[in-house]
């Protein structure tokens, strides 16, 4: 049954940050190891909470080696071919495949080309991420191509036969990752397309999200005010805010999204709260 939406937000979800957009390209770029570079684009650097998103950078041959994290990581593939190994695991990955590990999962990455770059988007389920280099799986197998993962472990979602679902007028969306679809997770993301006129209702997160526009120009629409997005540009929308995205232009816009919470739960609101008149936090927006 589809619940009508929220006259407002509730009081204790008032926001006590604003949004952030970033362009890649505006920090300085770290290395991870030679040959792999990190652009990171919401994190702890501008108060994210709980996420950390950024663009990865494999130069021809560069190798990650097998690490872990403490909590879980998502990779998705923006150019290029990755190879991504889990326990041994060996899974290929195109355009727009995501792969999605969990917390403890040693794991690595490489880029098997002589003569090409490879671009990933990554988001992690936390400002602060670690990493920790462990030693390297003595049995190595190579897993199907149409391989979706292991259970209970690691998740692919292949970007050609994935489920799509409509989230608003004129979308389609692909669920990564969520506590669903791999118990225990602490976010949740996925993928989304917008036809010329699409968008998504107004609503909010109780979580922050990470929004990263890897087609088109979106408009992003935040109580009235307007940002316009391209070329792997990244929202933070912080936990509260009311926002929407629509495709003005005439053009398919897509993004990835990814929120600091295991559930993709976007809850509606009036229309008239992601206005300048209609915005419910004017009065006070930002606590002092």
């Amino acid at each position: 049954m589809k619940t009508a939406p929220l006259p407002r937000p509730p009081e204790f979800v008032r926001p006590n940050r604003m949004e952030v957009m970033n362009v890649p390209g505006q920090r300085p770029a770290v290395t991870l190891v030679p040959g792999v570079t990190l652009d990171c684009l919401v994190g702890g650097h501008n108060n994210a909470h709980g996420i950390t998103t950024g663009l990865v950078t494999f130069e021809p041959q560069a190798l990650l080696a097998y690490h872990t994290h403490p909590v879980s990581e998502s990779i998705t593939v923006l150019s290029g071919s990755i190879v991504m190994g889990v326990e041994g695991r060996e899974y290929t990955l195109g355009p727009l495949d995501n792969i999605v590990i969990p917390r403890e999962l040693a794991h690595a990455s490489w880029n098997a080309s002589a003569n090409h770059r490879v671009v990933l988007s990554a988001a992690l389920a936390s400002s602060s991420p670690r990493r920790d280099f462990v030693a390297t799986p003595t049995e190595r197998r190579a897993m199907p191509t149409d391989s979706t993962g292991v259970a209970g472990k690691e998740r692919v979602t292949r970007f050609d036969t994935a489920p799509r679902f409509e989230a608003g007028p004129g979308t389609s969306f692909i669920d990564h990752f969520n506590h669903d679809l791999v118990p225990g997770i602490e976010m949740s993301g996925g993928y989304g397309w917008f036809a010329p006129g699409g968008r998504l209702p107004a609503h909010y997160h109780d979580f922050d999200e990470s929004i990263c526009i890897i087609q088109g120009v979106a408009t992003c629409a935040v109580e009235g005010r307007r940002h316009w997005m391209s070329d792997c540009a990244t929202a933070l929308q912080p936990r509260g805010r009311v926002h929407y995205f629509i495709n003005e232009s005439t053009a398919p816009m897509a993004m990835l999204w990814v929120y600091a919470g295991p559930l993709p739960e976007r809850i509606v609101v009036d229309e008239r709260c992601a206005t300048i008149e209609g915005n419910p936090w004017k009065d006070n927006p930002l606590p002092s």
